[in-house]
């Protein structure tokens, strides 16, 4: 069995590319958070609340995942 590096989980569980290509998982989640929030902005401008906290949970999800995805391979 093969000892995990602390790194290793991370990138498993941030990108589909079996942790190759961090660079191009990065841009990926950060092109779909800027999407995420521009579609919040378009549910507030029309009244869906609800429909609009559920974007911007993904888009902070999105967000977070890219940034951990950064500090993991980037260092």
């Amino acid at each position: 069995m093969r000892t995990q590096v602390p790194g290793e989980t991370i990138m498993n569980m941030a990108t589909g590319f079996d942790g190759r290509h961090p660079g191009a998982a990065i841009i990926i989640r950060v092109l779909v958070t800027a999407w995420l929030l521009a579609l919040t902005g378009i549910l507030l401008a029309y009244g869906y609340w609800i429909w609009a906290l559920v974007t911007l949970a993904g888009a902070v999800a999105n967000a977070v995942l890219a940034y951990r995805v950064y500090r993991t391979t980037m260092r």
